[in-house]
């Protein structure tokens, strides 16, 4: 594939995710004003909807099809780039929605007996939007170099473990400073 084509098709993937990204936002939010969805609600519906989505990456075994052309054209380009690699990331992405989906699931049980809608601060929703796009953006475009600068499969090897370990540290960081800002914002609006 050709440079500029790579670009191109690099650029779309990235306008299609931060599209997809805005419309489950919308979603979300029509949801949670409009249906006063339970915290109980939404975890088990975010639970199934990932976990759906596993079986259904688990059934497709290695096949690239999607009904979303561009997300089907890049798993060609990066099956073919990667290698064996590409089987690996999709495999270690299935167990990481599992334990997702288990965690949701968890969740849900855990909030069984509130009864009370999500409401929403929109001071606070709106940060974490920025900074969850902002993660999902960066990773996005730290992975497409990744690969797209490899010149051989051996530039690639091993690639799945190194980023899943990067996930895991900047998850867990994710994790922090998210529990200190809502500390911090919940101690500042009680003030």
């Amino acid at each position: 594939m050709e440079l500029i084509e790579v670009k191109k098709m690099r650029t779309k993937q990235i306008a299609v995710t931060n599209g997809l990204l805005l419309l489950a936002l919308i979603f979300y939010f029509i949801l949670v004003s409009y249906l006063h969805v339970t915290v109980t609600g939404l975890f088990l519906v975010m639970g199934a909807i990932i976990l759906i989505q596993t079986i259904v990456g688990i059934l497709k075994g290695n096949s690239t099809k999607s009904f979303i052309p561009i997300f089907e054209k890049v798993s060609n380009y990066e099956k073919e780039k990667m290698g064996i690699e590409w089987r690996r990331q999709r495999k270690m992405s299935y167990i990481w929605n599992i334990l997702l989906s288990g965690w949701m699931f968890l969740q849900s049980y855990w909030s069984r007996d509130s009864s009370d809608p999500i409401l929403i601060d929109v001071t606070f929703t709106i940060l974490l939007i920025i900074f969850i796009t902002a993660i999902i953006n960066i990773s996005l475009i730290t992975h497409i170099r990744k690969i797209d600068r490899s010149t051989s499969v051996s530039d690639i090897k091993g690639y799945t473990w190194k980023s899943s370990l990067i996930a895991i540290v900047v998850g867990l960081g994710f994790g922090l400073v998210i529990f200190v800002l809502t500390i911090l914002y919940v101690m500042l609006d009680l003030g």
